[in-house]
């Protein structure tokens, strides 16, 4: 009977340990001296086949070391609470990527990075200010560029971008630095305009550069088609954002959602009542933007694809998307329009941290292999694929020289690209970004809603006093109330 039971357990540890032993050599701590460190990153099978082969190319070039690749499957949240995990059991990776969401949050968990090189967050004198020219037609197809400067003590200032250093900017300390990033502009479907063209007998002119708030109103109107005369809508001109999209308009008003030191709730005054009742005109007075029970189990890239809305507010990685579909050559990209107060739109960025107090070697990888990830060819590699900007300036024009009148925008809109400033302190308090969506949410969609009654006053005072946001705003920096 004791033999038996013996064999059972030694059979079951055989078993245990076959099944769980690749689990182990991607998750157990890497000894130092062993040449090999660990990176994490999420994203889209493309994203993991990319940065293979990024991992590949810099073992090629510094023999000896070794990448430890951990692709996590799924969307951001799953990376993101995987990450939270993996700090408390204390195995984060020796390098990972973060989205700027939760960076703020766990920021204290990860490297000074100005330890490696220096204090970099300071172009011209000024954290994330840097004079722009706009970059024309002849400069982006004509232009060269020297070798760039290494990624030494002092040197990323005039590199990276200023508004993703400034995002992964704590304080006066670098947690991180931006690898990819991207900002809002406006799609146009070309189909859709020339549909309306033929329903009105007229011609609907495509998005200008200079266009306004009125121009686009105009043009949403002109979208907005019953070809059959049955009294419903078959092509609507836009598709109503929620917040988060609609943030460049808010902004192009001249209003903000938090004050520059992300302590005080400012989305209210004479300012953001105009943009809220810009946005129930969108909603319900001109009807250029369809109704949930108008598009049921439509969302806004379906919309646009299938013609059901002729403009949407995207970034750069739809036009991968768009790429396989019939579309490829039957859409615009087109800047915010300008409002008010000006033209302003959303940038966000993924960035690269480091562990802290990793061992010597260990630290000297992961800091050569964080080099290589921001060098110029693999950023230029980056730009290609067109599913993100990349950090570094340099490397725009690669970006742009695949698709110029597409990708052009995006890179000239790097000039009114500003971050959004209201994450942060709702994470102090608590609060994971996609809470945040669903509150705010929750009042645009009252404010976009037919049958409510609306008056701005009355819905931003609302919102300003939601529990949930007097709460986080009300929390000590780091600390949950």
């Amino acid at each position: 009977m004791g033999l038996r039971r013996a064999l059972v357990f030694l059979i079951a540890v055989v078993v245990g340990w076959w099944l769980f032993l690749d689990t182990y050599r991607r998750h157990a701590a890497v000894p130092d001296g062993s040449g090999e460190i660990r990176f994490v990153h999420f994203g889209s099978y493309e994203d993991f086949e990319f940065w293979r082969d990024v991992i590949a190319d810099f073992q090629r070039e510094h023999p000896g070391t070794h990448i430890r690749q951990e692709y996590v499957v799924g969307l951001g949240d799953q990376y993101n609470i995987k990450m939270r995990r993996q700090i408390l059991s204390h195995t984060l990776p020796e390098v990972a990527l973060i989205q700027l969401a939760p960076f703020h949050e766990l920021a204290e968990h990860f490297e000074n990075l100005d330890r490696m090189f220096g204090d970099v967050a300071q172009p011209n004198g000024k954290t994330g200010e840097r004079p722009r020219e706009r970059l024309s037609h002849f400069a982006l197809r004509h232009s060269t560029f020297s070798k760039p400067p290494p990624l030494a003590k002092g040197g990323l200032g005039g590199v990276l971008e200023p508004t993703g250093l400034a995002a992964f900017r704590v304080g006066d300390v670098q947690r991180g630095l931006p690898i990819s990033g991207g900002n809002l502009l406006i799609y146009a479907n070309r189909t859709c305009f020339e549909r309306a063209e033929r329903f009105h007998g007229r011609p609907v002119p495509l998005p200008a550069d200079d266009w306004t708030i009125e121009d686009f109103i105009r043009t949403a109107e002109m979208l907005t088609c019953d070809f059959d005369h049955d009294g419903r809508i078959d092509q609507f001109g836009f598709w109503l954002p929620r917040w988060v999209y609609f943030l460049p308009f808010i902004w192009s008003f001249g209003a903000d959602v938090t004050d520059a030191a992300m302590t005080r709730w400012t989305f209210t005054g004479p300012q953001a009542e105009n943009a809220m009742r810009f946005y129930r005109q969108l909603a319900t007075g001109d009807r250029v933007c369809p109704r949930d029970e108008e598009v049921p189990q439509l969302f806004q890239d379906t919309g646009f694809l299938t013609g059901r809305t002729a403009m949407c507010v995207n970034g750069p990685w739809f036009m991968p998307f768009l790429a396989k579909t019939d579309l490829a050559e039957a859409y615009v990209v087109a800047p915010i329009p300008r409002g008010p107060c000006g033209r302003a739109t959303r940038i966000t960025w993924d960035g690269v941290v480091m562990r802290k107090d990793l061992p010597p070697q260990r630290r000297a990888i992961a800091w050569q292999f964080i080099e290589w990830m921001l060098s110029r060819d693999v950023q230029d590699r980056l730009a290609r694929t067109g599913r993100a900007l990349p950090a570094r300036a340099e490397s725009q024009a690669a970006f742009v020289a695949v698709d110029e009148a597409r990708r052009r925008p995006f890179v000239e809109a790097l000039s009114y690209s500003r971050l959004q400033s209201a994450a942060p302190p709702l994470a102090k308090g608590g609060l994971g970004g996609g809470t945040l969506d669903r509150i705010i949410n929750r009042h645009f969609g009252d404010a976009a809603d037919p049958a409510r009654a609306f008056r701005a006053e009355a819905m931003l005072d609302a919102l300003a006093g939601d529990r949930e946001i007097v709460r986080a705003l009300a929390a000590p920096e780091g600390k949950s109330p």
